[in-house]
């Protein structure tokens, strides 16, 4: 994956601000570009519950918009200090419609983001329009949880789950090229999904299944290893893999990257429905929502 030009969203939390440092962590590895876009979302309440003025809202939103830019040009001048271009945008708009537009209108690469917001209320905002922007993303989306690291030296070992029912290998190329670029080793990670009718199953065809599940896992390491050495002469890269059982692959993925301390989860989503859909659909929200580590989503 080529960085030229990150767009970092931001509504000035402290979990924005955690984006910002993975940002910049980026900006120095792949000499890229920041954009930084301040989404000025102005919502009218209802006028018997709430009676304000328009004019006063509207006047809040303008002071609101002033504040980001000073912090904008604040960054700007300590970022290019370090050699960093940094350039920003304050605009008026739905935030998920705002960040998208300005992400085709800039040809972005990635965009960093917090998972939530500033307090209650703005935390349901910005938690929606972060999956919405996800969905709409023709990039991939890197979403930070908290305040996250302090400081980011390093990123060195990257969490990949895989479907080894459905992956045509190259979904799986472009995450050990980025892994490979940071210096980071890669676990690929399968979920066999324990749903209702597996409990039907005879114990020992529930034992040959997940023992094909880990040779066609072994199988997708040692192909993608080839295919990432041989073309592009990319820097060798330390793979494992391993297979674990639940019931809810989300919450399983997110129990893992936390127990074995990932520094990122990697997942490329398809978007399926139903019963395909496995790891790769859906379940990535469930692990965007609970993962302690940053994950970074790519639709194949």
């Amino acid at each position: 994956m080529k960085l030229k030009k990150i767009l970092w969203a931001t509504d000035g939390s402290k979990e924005s601000n955690g984006a910002l440092r993975y940002a910049v962590f980026f900006a120095e590895k792949f000499q890229a570009e920041i954009l930084a876009v301040y989404v000025s979302e102005i919502q009218y309440p209802i006028a018997a519950l709430y009676p304000i003025s328009e004019e006063y809202i509207v006047n809040i939103a303008e002071i609101s918009e002033k504040k980001f830019e000073t912090k904008f040009k604040r960054l700007s001048k300590s970022l290019s200090e370090k050699g960093i271009s940094f350039t920003y945008k304050v605009i008026r708009s739905n935030v998920d419609e705002g960040i998208i537009k300005t992400l085709k209108n800039s040809k972005c690469d990635l965009i960093v983001m917090g998972k939530h917001g500033l307090g209650f209320f703005e935390r349901s905002i910005l938690g929606s329009n972060t999956a919405k922007v996800l969905r709409k993303s023709p990039v991939p989306v890197l979403s930070i949880k908290g305040k996250g690291r302090k400081k980011i030296s390093q990123i060195s070992n990257i969490l990949v789950p895989v479907d080894v029912s459905n992956t045509t290998g190259s979904d799986i190329i472009s995450s050990l090229e980025f892994a490979s670029a940071l210096g980071a080793s890669v676990t690929l990670l399968y979920v066999f999904w324990l749903n209702e009718q597996a409990y039907d199953i005879p114990p020992k065809l529930l034992k040959n299944l997940i023992r094909k599940s880990r040779q066609k896992l072994e199988s997708i390491a040692v192909s993608g290893k080839k295919k990432l050495l041989r073309p592009k002469k990319n820097p060798d890269i330390n793979i494992k893999t391993e297979v674990i059982n639940a019931t809810n692959p989300g919450l399983a993925i997110s129990w893992y990257a936390k127990k074995m301390k990932f520094d990122m989860t990697i997942m490329n989503t398809h978007g399926r429905t139903g019963i395909k859909r496995l790891v790769l659909g859906s379940e990535a929200e469930k692990v965007i929502r609970e993962s302690s580590c940053p994950v970074l989503i790519k639709r194949v």
